[in-house]
């Protein structure tokens, strides 16, 4: 990671519950722009990274990652218990895929939009989604200096893992190709024997 910058980035850590691109916001619309809403979540993104490294120096960078995907892990008991209010059915690929869209939708509206997500592969067995667009994660790892493949796996494998098998125990997440050695990322959504 770039020194010097740890601090900064840090300092500028936003968390952006329930806001989004075209919201009503104590009676006054607000329009924020694709460009102010890439700036917002990579800045966010880039603060909990760099505290993430901070941490890291002390316990060791991966303990730092899986302490925070563990975290992120728990929102499964909150998916759990709001399951009917999604309107997801199902224990499959597809419904695991849902749950990570309706979460991202909730929690980072307009996210999706930015980073250009499509469906390469869509099976109950097996969802792909392809990432081409912007990425958070992505522009902070390189605000930062950090490799994502280095960084990527952790917080997506481990901690949406746990959030899918609130549906089934079988299903998992990984990450297929990871930008920016690969022209695209892969989030995939399988359904283990």
């Amino acid at each position: 990671m770039k020194s010097g910058r740890v601090g900064f980035v840090a300092f500028l850590f936003i968390r952006m519950e329930g806001f989004s691109n075209n919201q009503k916001t104590g009676g006054v619309k607000m329009e924020v722009s694709k460009d102010t809403l890439k700036k917002i979540y990579t800045t966010g993104f880039a603060g909990l990274m760099a505290y993430m490294m901070a941490v890291g120096e002390k316990i060791g960078r991966e303990e730092a990652i899986r302490i925070h995907a563990r975290l992120h892990a728990g929102m499964a008991e909150m998916i759990r218990q709001n399951l009917s209010k999604l309107g997801i059915t199902g224990d499959d690929a597809r419904a695991g895929m849902a749950v990570i869209d309706a979460i991202m939708e909730e929690h980072y509206p307009g996210f999706s939009e930015l980073m250009e997500r499509e469906r390469t592969e869509d099976t109950p067995k097996r969802v792909v989604s392809r990432h081409k667009g912007w990425c958070a994660t992505l522009a902070a790892c390189q605000m930062l200096g950090i490799s994502p493949k280095e960084f990527c796996p952790i917080p997506h494998e481990e901690g949406l893992t746990p959030i899918v098998q609130v549906l089934n125990p079988k299903l998992q997440v990984r990450l297929g190709k990871i930008r920016p050695k690969d022209e695209y990322c892969e989030l995939i959504v399988e359904l283990k024997d």
